[in-house]
């Protein structure tokens, strides 16, 4: 481990491809004891080969920023992101879950000054709004990122459809899986996460192109061959859906794993067991359809997500953590000439 004495010696340097190969090394050793914490996670993918040609693909294919903290010719660890064009935020930098690593001896202060470090490049690109996904095996990233004024947006969880403990169930909700005849009925529920989502205290902006775009992509759900959405009544009333999508492995994803991409029950139907028979009839169908696990990811701010996931088992892996910079230091510096004090250097 490199002590607070040594690491005036470390150099940190602007990540290219030619470093690909030591981060990978990082990253798979990051990436083993996140397995060792979460046994669903030691796919047959984590191998070196896999992680060297995710990580080059990056730098060719995104506008990739990163710094690497190196010691000694050693890379001890790095933090890379990638410009992003969001109609909502603008220009953001996102930090994938393979965006960040250092050797699992080294103090989490390391985080924090490759942050300090590749922060500040970022802000040169006009990008203030900071996304990371961290692992959660250990306490190191959370910890370094939080004390560095990031916040948890997002949770990122797995469920055993094996390990399932089903609810009580009300006998008053019926579940089925959506047909062609249902395209109207699932359209009709595409703004259901949206409104709530709108409210108090998550407050996403409901833009009307995006909703509109929703409830179009919804309509067309029927059509996809490796989509699957169940829709729950009561009364012979729509009141609810589950809508999952089969995915590919992944450093996040199990193997043989299917995501629960969307879910939704209608305001007035909460409360009423809708979403618990969603959750036990939808194990069911998976299970049978031979899938192991079932991933999701919910706002954290979503009171009702953040209760009800946890509950029906998912367990989290990762969290979405962000950070906006104030934008007035684009020019409110002290290169500024408007500011005349003298120097202290």
């Amino acid at each position: 481990m490199i002590g607070e004495n040594q690491m005036k010696d470390v150099i940190f340097k602007v990540l290219t491809k030619d470093d690909v190969s030591k981060m990978s090394d990082l990253l798979l050793n990051r990436q083993k004891i996140e397995s060792e914490h979460f046994h669903f996670l030691n796919n047959s993918i984590l191998n070196k080969q896999f992680l060297e040609e995710l990580l080059h693909s990056k730098f060719l294919d995104h506008h990739v920023i990163g710094i690497g903290a190196i010691y000694q010719e050693k890379l001890l660890g790095y933090i890379f992101g990638e410009v992003v064009i969001s109609n909502r935020i603008g220009r953001a930098i996102w930090v994938p879950y393979e965006g960040v690593a250092i050797l699992e001896d080294q103090l989490s202060k390391l985080l924090r000054i490759l942050y300090s470090k590749v922060s500040e490049l970022w802000i040169k690109h006009g990008c203030f709004n900071h996304n990371i996904l961290i692992p959660m095996a250990t306490n190191m990233y959370y910890e370094a990122f939080v004390n560095l004024s990031f916040a948890i947006e997002q949770v990122y969880g797995v469920m055993d459809v094996h390990a399932y403990m089903p609810f009580k169930e009300s006998e008053d909700v019926s579940i089925r899986i959506a047909e062609e005849k249902d395209r109207e009925v699932i359209k009709s529920m595409s703004s259901i996460l949206s409104h709530y989502q709108n409210q108090s205290p998550v407050y996403i902006p409901a833009f009307p192109e995006v909703i509109e775009n929703t409830r179009l992509a919804f309509e067309r759900l029927v059509d996809e061959e490796d989509v699957l959405v169940l829709l729950a009544q009561i009364d012979n009333l729509d009141c609810g859906f589950f809508e999952y999508e089969k995915i590919n492995p992944s450093l996040m994803n199990p193997e043989n794993s299917i995501e629960l991409c969307t879910a939704g029950v209608v305001a007035s139907y909460m409360s009423k067991g809708v979403g618990k028979k969603l959750m036990n009839e939808g194990n069911e169908i998976i299970k049978k359809m031979g899938y192991n696990y079932i991933v999701t990811d919910w706002r954290i701010t979503n009171l009702a997500s953040s209760s009800f996931w946890p509950k029906c088992g998912f367990n989290p892996i990762a969290y979405k953590m962000v950070r906006q910079i104030d934008s007035n230091n684009a020019w409110a510096t002290f290169d500024n000439p408007s500011i005349h004090v003298k120097s202290l250097g």
